[in-house]
């Protein structure tokens, strides 16, 4: 066995010098599998820990008990199938390329390991060889040729490494140029030698189809100028002359077509046949443009024979004063047909799809109309208010901005504030308006261009006047409300369960958020209404006309709970205590006192306070009433005190009585005297009680004072209409009665309960 490159060793068509490219279709994914596992070259995938790599006449895994073992498909399938998880797809690959050419495999792994040697610093010495997995008696060999190996730099590189997939493709055109930036004759690479041979070969023959054909154009027959288009362009899938050819051609003729027989991979394809057209439905390629993207769809759609086929999209792009572009177009659609993802907006374009057999080009293309790439905004909508349209839409990301105009029944509306994105106009009449929106581009000559434009119709309908001040007033335990505003509308005095809508807002009947009713609350005095007591509630002014409404302003009217049980009773030095049930859930009570027309509140009090102090007010000697009322929780509310909780207290009316000793006369006193004296602040009420003067004996020395005024003899009698302030009445006492006996007087009539009787010490009432 030979140890260096050149003998005739190993498999057939196996290498008898290092490869200078790996001329295998799908090398730039394999290498991206490859740098995925963190592997240096495909060998690292292909024998076990411990083992090394023979190369020089194959692929081998030397080392352990059965020392040298082929790595062909099946020891590929086994990797496979043994490691599996990342390894897999890689794997899997190196499979289908070793089936497919059993030398390939070698020349993957010789072209990886030739690059890496040639960029190591030390790649001349064999160790480094081995530090790659090379096996020991392999590696002198190795290094030695691959230091005298042509070196390629990084442009080479790629285009050795994509030449295959361009080739496989039928990319011819790509292919030569590629085959340009390479050195004459494959740098030694017998394969690679051919393949550029191929390739020049077919450049030639695709140039004379294209020769051909345009010297039948100028014969003026287009069926025959179709037909050798139709050969160059299924000879270079991407020679832009074919493809710019049959498109023209095509649509100059009216759609007659050619077709051409099956060819494989990158053999020569066969020559071009006629086929009749009315055979099959006329197709019409028809373009969907959209903000973002172009969708392009066959009508009526490929039968499922032709399906496996498939056609080839392209787009052409019309450049003034430049060559047409053409862009490949991939993308499908879910609804069918394709998606140009990203049309040059602001240019003209074509869309010609090209029926395809074996990957070739198989007959003329379908061609659409031209379309002006200046897509429409989107999504747009509005909504609408008092006397205000405001409107939004997306713009393409390829827009220069928008040109938008509102138009009503007299014509273009001025003053709309345009944003990106939005346009609000105010100050509008009620009345039918339509809203145009045109995208602006820019073309590549410099111009701007504006798409064909939106129209939105929308309407300004009647809205309500807001209600703009709220006010209320307490009033005899009422709230009265007044409001200024919303003059043309229904107004409402509702509260709303979740919070009042901001004042202004403006709302519509939605079910889903229905209004609520006006207030529930009875009529009370003045016109005003009755809150529930205990009640805090928020009061907003609403306008409705019709299905619309206006939020008016709000306010916060509070209702305290009742006080119950309360008492009132003047207790001397121009004081009354006040007793009450506290009132569940109250932190404070306020009491009220009216008196002398004048309304003060005297004390709020805690209950904590209540409990250990009581409640006592200042009052004058006129009547008054006293209200008491939990004190209100919530600050600036409208206060209304409940109804009732008044207790009424009538004037501090005093009738005094003295018994006046008579004038000593010698040895004797004179008859005593009953002086009686009425005390009344302000006017002196019609029903006084009568005054009487009850005597009582006594059997013992300490006569007993009556009780009653039945509770002995009536001496004196002073009727309520007899008493006058300031001139008290004076009566002799009757000396009838035997002393001792004690004397009391009593206020008798329906008005003794609001006078207070004011009696002297009863020592001095006392006769013996």
């Amino acid at each position: 066995m030979g140890l260096e490159f050149g003998h005739n060793l190993g498999l057939r068509r196996a290498l008898r010098g290092l490869p200078l490219s790996p001329l295998v279709p799908g090398y730039g994914r394999l290498v991206a599998r490859q740098r995925a596992l963190g592997l240096r070259h495909i060998g690292d995938a292909l024998v076990e820990r411990g083992r090394v790599l023979g190369v020089l006449d194959g692929v081998f895994e030397e080392g352990g008990a059965r020392r040298r073992q082929h790595i062909g498909a099946d020891r590929l399938r086994q990797l496979g199938a043994a490691r599996g998880g990342a390894y897999g797809p890689l794997l899997a690959q190196l499979e289908a390329v070793q089936l497919q050419d059993p030398a390939a495999l070698r020349r993957i792994l010789l072209y990886q390991l030739v690059e890496l040697l040639q960029a190591h610093p030390q790649g001349a010495d064999p160790a480094t060889a081995v530090a790659l997995g090379v096996c020991p008696q392999e590696a002198g060999p190795l290094v030695r040729v691959a230091a005298a190996h042509l070196r390629l730099d990084g442009e080479q590189r790629r285009a050795v490494e994509e030449l295959a997939d361009a080739w496989a493709d039928g990319k011819v055109r790509r292919a030569a140029g590629l085959a340009a930036l390479l050195p004459a004759g494959g740098g030694g690479d017998a394969l690679l030698r051919r393949r550029l041979a191929e390739i020049a070969e077919r450049v030639k023959e695709a140039d004379d189809a294209l020769d051909a054909a345009r010297e039948a154009e100028k014969a003026g027959d287009a069926r025959a100028a179709e037909d050798c288009m139709l050969r160059a362009a299924r000879l270079a899938s991407d020679c832009p002359r074919a493809l710019l050819g049959l498109v023209r051609l095509h649509r100059a003729g009216g759609g007659a077509g050619v077709g051409a027989g099956p060819a494989a991979g990158g053999e020569k394809p066969g020559p071009a046949a006629v086929y009749d057209e009315g055979a099959r439905p006329r197709e019409v390629l028809t373009v969907l443009p959209a903000p973002e993207a172009v969708t392009v769809a066959l009508s009526p759609a490929p039968p499922a024979a032709d399906a496996a086929n498939g056609r080839r999209v392209v787009r052409l792009t019309r450049v003034p004063g430049g060559p047409t572009g053409i862009t490949e177009i991939t993308g499908l659609s879910p609804a069918g047909g394709w998606v140009d993802p990203s049309p040059p907006f602001g240019q003209e374009v074509r869309y010609a799809a090209l029926p395809l057999r074996d990957g070739r080009i198989d007959g003329p293309p379908v061609v659409s109309d031209v379309l002006l790439v200046a897509p429409d905004v989107s999504g747009l909508r509005s909504t609408t208010g008092r006397g205000r349209i405001e409107a939004t839409w997306t713009e393409p990301s390829g827009a220069l901005g928008v040109r938008a105009q509102l138009v009503g029944s007299a014509g273009p509306v001025g003053g709309a504030e345009v944003r990106t994105g939005a346009l609000t106009a105010t100050g509008l009449g009620v009345g039918a308006y339509v809203l145009r929106v045109r995208c602006r581009y820019r073309s590549p000559d410099g111009a701007v261009i504006e798409s064909a434009g939106a129209e939105h119709p929308v309407s300004v309908d009647p809205w309500p006047t807001p209600v703009d001040r709220l006010d209320a007033t307490a009033v005899h335990g009422a709230v009265r409300f007044s409001w200024s505003g919303g003059d043309d509308a229904d107004v409402r005095l509702v509260a709303w369960p979740a919070g009042p809508p901001e004042p202004g807002a403006e709302l519509t009947d939605d079910p889903a958020r229905p209004w609520p009713a006006p207030l529930p609350w009875a009529a009370g005095a003045g016109g005003g209404l009755v809150p529930p007591p205990g009640s805090v509630t928020r009061v907003s002014a609403l306008a409705v006309l019709g299905p619309r409404a206006v939020a008016g302003p709000g306010l916060v009217v509070e209702c305290p709970p009742a006080v119950a049980g309360a008492r009132v009773e003047r207790v001397g030095g121009g004081r009354a205590r006040v007793t009450f049930d506290w009132p569940a859930e109250a932190g404070e009570v306020a009491a009220t006192v009216e008196q002398d027309g004048a309304s003060t509140v005297h004390r709020v009090v805690a209950r904590s306070t209540y409990v250990r102090e009581g409640l006592y007010v200042d009052v004058a000697p006129s009547a008054f009433s006293v209200t008491l009322s939990a004190a209100p929780r919530t600050p600036d509310a409208v206060v209304v005190p409940p109804p009732g909780g008044a207790v009424r207290v009538p004037a501090d009316i005093a009738v005094s009585y003295r018994i006046v000793p008579g004038a000593r006369r010698a040895l004797r006193r004179g008859p005593s005297l009953l002086r009686v004296t009425l005390s009344c602040p302000g006017e002196v009420p019609a029903d006084l009680p009568e005054f009487v003067l009850v005597a009582r004996s006594g059997n013992g020395r300490d006569p007993v004072r009556p009780r009653t005024p039945t509770d002995g003899t009536t001496l004196l009698r002073v009727g309520g209409s007899t008493l006058t302030p300031g001139s008290p009445v004076e009566l002799p006492v009757p000396s009838g009665l035997r002393p001792p006996y004690a004397l009391r007087g009593f206020l008798l009539g329906e008005g003794a309960a609001d006078v207070r009787l004011d009696e002297p010490s009863p020592t001095t009432l006392v006769v013996r």
